[in-house]
Order: C-alpha cells, then sequence, then structure tokens
C-alpha cells in the first residue's frame, strides 16, 4: 500500500534537485556561483546540475552574470515576485492584518497604496458597531489630508518641494493657509514615531492614525484604523498607533518592513 509523502520524507524527483538547485543560487546574491560551487553545495553530481541549470535558463530561474559567468537568479522570478505582490493582491495578503486590527479596536481598518499623486483604498474593514464614515474600495484622495498619504511620504525619503506640491493639490483655492504646515509637521512627527495622523482634515467629525510598510519587491502600504474624533482622543490615536506597529511586525507579510522611527 502506498503512503502519502511527508515533510520528513521529500521526494527525490528532477523537479525537487531543480528547487534545491534554484534556492542554493539564491542564497549566494548578485555575486552568483560558479557550476562546481552549486554541485559542492547541493551535493549533485555536476552533470546533473548543469543540466537543471540549462532547464531554468531555459525558463528564465536563472541567468548566466558578469564576467565570471556564474549563474545568478533570473528574471522569470522577479516577475512572479512582482505579481504576487501586485494591486489585485494585496487586500488578499493583508488581510489577517485587517481584520485583527479591526476587532482589536472594533474600528474602520483601510489598507491603501500611493496612485500617482493620490492615496487609493485598496481593502476596507468595517466594525461590528456603527461608524459615521463614508469611504469605498477604488476611492482616490488627497495625500496631504490623509493619514494614509502622510505614512506613505514620512517612509519615503525626504523630499521638500513634493510636500509643497502635495498640500498645493489638497488645497487649491488656498481655503486652508495652514494645511501645508500642518502636513509637513504630520509627515515630520511620522518619521519620528512611526505612525501618522490626521485629525478632522480629510472629513469633519473623523479622525485616523496610519502606519506605512515599506517592500523592496512589492509596492508600498500604509494601514489606517478610523473613527469618531470624539473616540479618537489624542491618547487613544497614540494607543492605536502602537498596537498598528505591534500588529504588523507579527501579522504582515513577510516581505514587508515597518518605517523605522527616530525615538
Amino acid at each position: 500500500m502506498e503512503t502519502e509523502p511527508t515533510s520528513e520524507t521529500p521526494p527525490v524527483t528532477s523537479l525537487d534537485r531543480a528547487l534545491v538547485v534554484l534556492e542554493t543560487v539564491a542564497t549566494a546574491g548578485p555575486e552568483g556561483l560558479a557550476l562546481g560551487e552549486i554541485a559542492a553545495r547541493t551535493g549533485i553530481n555536476k552533470g546533473s546540475v548543469h543540466r537543471l541549470l540549462r532547464g531554468l535558463a531555459h525558463r528564465e530561474y536563472v541567468a548566466r552574470d558578469g564576467e565570471d559567468r556564474n549563474y545568478v537568479l533570473g528574471e522569470a522570478l522577479r516577475r512572479i515576485v512582482r505579481t504576487f505582490g501586485a494591486d489585485d493582491n494585496l487586500p488578499l495578503l493583508f488581510r489577517p492584518l485587517l481584520l485583527e486590527l479591526s476587532r482589536r479596536t472594533e474600528e474602520l481598518v483601510h489598507l491603501g497604496v500611493l496612485d500617482g499623486r493620490r492615496v487609493v483604498y485598496l481593502d476596507k474593514i468595517e466594525p461590528e458597531r456603527s461608524v459615521r464614515v463614508w469611504s469605498r474600495v477604488g476611492r482616490r484622495a488627497h495625500i496631504a489630508s490623509t493619514a494614509l498619504g502622510r505614512a506613505l511620504i514620512a517612509a519615503a525619503p525626504p523630499n521638500d518641494s513634493l510636500l509643497t506640491s502635495y498640500a498645493e493639490e489638497a488645497d487649491p483655492d488656498h481655503e486652508h493657509p495652514a494645511l501645508g504646515d500642518r502636513f509637513r509637521d504630520a509627515v515630520n512627527t511620522a518619521r519620528r514615531r512611526g505612525w501618522a495622523i490626521e485629525n478632522q482634515e480629510n472629513e469633519a467629525g473623523i479622525a485616523c492614525v496610519s502606519i506605512a510598510l515599506t517592500s523592496t519587491t512589492s509596492q508600498d502600504v500604509a494601514i489606517s484604523v478610523t473613527g469618531p474624533a470624539e473616540r479618537m482622543t489624542t491618547d487613544r490615536l497614540a494607543e492605536i498607533g502602537a498596537l498598528l506597529r505591534e500588529l504588523a511586525a507579527d501579522l504582515a507579510p513577510e516581505e514587508y518592513t515597518l518605517m523605522p522611527t527616530a525615538e
């Protein structure tokens, strides 16, 4: 009677050996490995390693790079990573974190990314209790007046001219002359604390706190918790900001990193 293979008894197949070779090449980083080094590290004879590498190279999973012609990771893996981290997949990847945040705070939770010069909402989790906030997935909002936008800008390299232009776009008629200063202060504070705050600047009676997570392989994201301003006091905003960072460290996808703090 045949038994199902388990993790303790890995199948010895060409596919398994090819994956071992691929993982070995990956551990070498951008310098890559020569054929003999790969054979030595994997324990697979050079002839078999060469055949496996030819197959992987044909599908662009590995390539030969540099003057020494070492084997390095190819473009196919980068395409897979980009596809997996595309906007369409981000709600699925971050859903466990969003759900836990909503459960712990009992407030509205959003996931957003930069889309040109706006923030776009990719997903939202509504709490069981009623929240008087209008939002929808796909909505685009100004960067300067949203906690999501402020967190994403705080996670990026400083650029004062961009800060100015974002503030002008959010207030083209100059009805709120202090918005630019508040935006700069919010971004600087977010860099120091690790979370961004917006209090009734995007919608009257509503306050929001947000964090950003960055990735070298996918699009940076921001996650926010939103609620009525009377509930979102200064102390509660700080409490939720710390909770956002705590839960993100545990539940965010591996390829994402919390923006550092200066405190």
